[in-house]
């Protein structure tokens, strides 16, 4: 496990063990570790090797990747043919002119993922980073054929633990962030994240109670909880989830039906399609005049 690993599993293990008025001192002690532990790993040499894996993650190695194939050449920007071959620096046919058919049959090379590994380690001055590289078979080359159904990436451990970061350090921001919202927007925000604001005897919630479950939406979708606080969206989603909970809007209408339990029609809902994700959708759209006028209904009867 890596450190920020660890941090975070201290992070989690602090949530069901202390409670909500300490959050916020944790969290911000939580964040200079994973700070503190990034400073670390940046600090660690590279290796004087690149890691490819496979895109296919049901294969269990034992891939062997052609050393022959046609890419871009840089030098002269026209596909041309490459051939892998053990004892000659470059990779590309038209450089290989005085090799026989015999030294080819001996030394052609192919790239090859071990058995149960998926992943192959190529050294910085082996031809065979050049070839990978420019192969069809890397989707990190934009210029690739596709078709190939031995697809691979490079890993680039730097961006990956730079991506690890930024999403631990999103985690702990948003978490910081749900213990200071006020109870009426988080209240509205939670149940918007599915959190239940009644417990299993169906007695509400506490403040504090429903406070820790937001806590740890946060941190466990951190970007779904950062684009939907104070938005739009949760309050219409919640005006209408409050209209059909008072009986204002009833859905039980023929053939996708809704109105308005005083009458009036609202909308018909599409076969197959969640009546409430699509209300709220209806009012999103704004650009609708049934959307616009069910908006506002739904704002004047709701106060």
């Amino acid at each position: 496990m890596s450190n920020a690993q660890k941090a975070a599993t201290a992070g989690d293990a602090q949530f069901s063990l202390h409670g909500e008025p300490k959050e916020v001192p944790f969290l911000q002690q939580e964040a200079n570790q994973v700070l503190d532990y990034a400073k670390q790993d940046a600090a660690i040499e590279e290796k004087e090797f690149v890691v490819f894996k496979l895109v296919d993650n049901t294969k269990q190695g034992g891939v062997h990747i052609d050393g022959v194939d046609d890419a871009m050449n840089p030098e002269t920007g026209k596909v041309e043919r490459m051939r892998l071959l053990a004892g000659i620096s470059s990779i590309w046919l038209r450089d290989q002119k005085d090799v026989t058919p015999d030294y080819v049959k001996a030394n052609q090379r192919s790239l090859h993922f071990p058995r149960g590994a998926r992943i192959l380690r190529i050294s910085k001055d082996d031809n065979a980073l050049d070839f990978a590289q420019r192969c069809r078979h890397n989707i990190g080359n934009p210029k690739r054929k596709s078709g190939s159904k031995f697809e691979f990436y490079e890993y680039n451990p730097k961006k990956q633990q730079e991506a690890a970061l930024a999403l631990e350090m999103l985690e702990i921001e948003q978490a910081i962030v749900a213990s200071k919202v006020e109870e009426t927007p988080m209240r509205k925000h939670a149940i918007f994240l599915g959190i239940n604001p009644f417990d299993d005897l169906g007695i509400p919630k506490t403040p504090d109670g429903i406070r820790r479950e937001y806590i740890i939406a946060a941190k466990r979708n951190p970007k779904r909880f950062k684009d939907t606080l104070n938005s739009k969206e949760v309050e219409i989603a919640y005006l209408i989830r409050k209209a059909i909970t008072d009986s204002l809007i009833d859905l039980g209408g023929h053939g996708g039906q809704v109105t308005w339990a005083a009458g009036g029609r609202i909308t018909q809902v599409p076969l197959g399609r969640n009546t409430q994700e699509y209300l709220i959708e209806l009012a999103m759209n704004t650009t609708s005049a049934e959307g616009r006028q069910f908006l506002e209904q739904l704002q004047k009867i709701i106060t």
